[in-house]
């Protein structure tokens, strides 16, 4: 970090360790470590839910964090639980509450399309973000990585979309999967959910678009 920060000057650093907070003995070594050096520059890292508590929050600002990503994946406990997530959809608003409380910003992943969700986990979903109030979230829809569970349920349903040579794990369609078109209605139910002035005619309509298209799946 020292060396980074005398060599290049940066104004800001992306530390893309999958969890940051995951061994808290270590986070505060670490800051010791960094508050013995002087060093303290912005940043934003990723957490999970579950590893972020009033010290740790406290710490990451004293480090001067302004954004912490966490992977809250889904508003839905019953979806958290079929991908063995380990956390709880009251954790990750636990989490992004005390990481506000000092200041730093929260960003949200969330993931549409696990094995299993229905409308009802979307909606969920839509009000988890409404109540949470991330500063910003980002969706993706689910797709199978080779070597898990959720990979080996879902082989006889997969189709590569290009040449194998020119395609990347993440290249598949799923057969019986809803419609690309489905996700974009729910994408669009969520923003209209949580824009600065919602309209509740815009929600409806997004809504009924989403429910509309539920029967719409993937050749």
């Amino acid at each position: 970090m020292e060396w980074i920060l005398s060599r290049y000057n940066p104004d800001m650093l992306w530390l893309a360790d999958d969890v940051f907070t995951i061994h808290h003995g270590w986070l505060f070594t670490y800051a010791e470590e960094m508050r013995r050096r002087s060093i303290r520059i912005p940043f934003e890292c990723i957490t999970r839910a579950d590893r972020v508590n009033e010290k740790v929050a406290e710490t990451l600002a004293a480090l001067g964090c302004f954004r912490v990503w966490i992977g809250s994946e889904s508003g839905s406990q019953r979806i958290l639980d079929a991908m063995q997530r380990g956390v709880t959809v009251e954790q990750v608003r636990n989490s992004v509450r005390l990481l506000k409380a000092n200041g730093i910003q929260t960003g949200m992943f969330l993931m549409w399309g696990y094995e299993g969700e229905e409308l009802e986990d979307i909606e969920a979903t839509v009000e988890h973000v409404r109540q949470t109030k991330p500063d910003v979230c980002f969706t993706t829809v689910s797709y199978p990585i080779r070597g898990t569970p959720y990979y080996e349920r879902l082989t006889s349903q997969l189709v590569l979309v290009d040449d194998w040579a020119k395609s990347t794990d993440r290249d598949y369609r799923i057969r019986g999967r809803h419609s690309r078109q489905f996700y974009r209605h729910a994408d669009e139910l969520l923003r209209s959910s949580i824009a600065e002035s919602a309209d509740p005619e815009a929600i409806q309509a997004a809504r009924e678009r989403l429910r509309a298209t539920f029967q719409e799946v993937e050749a």
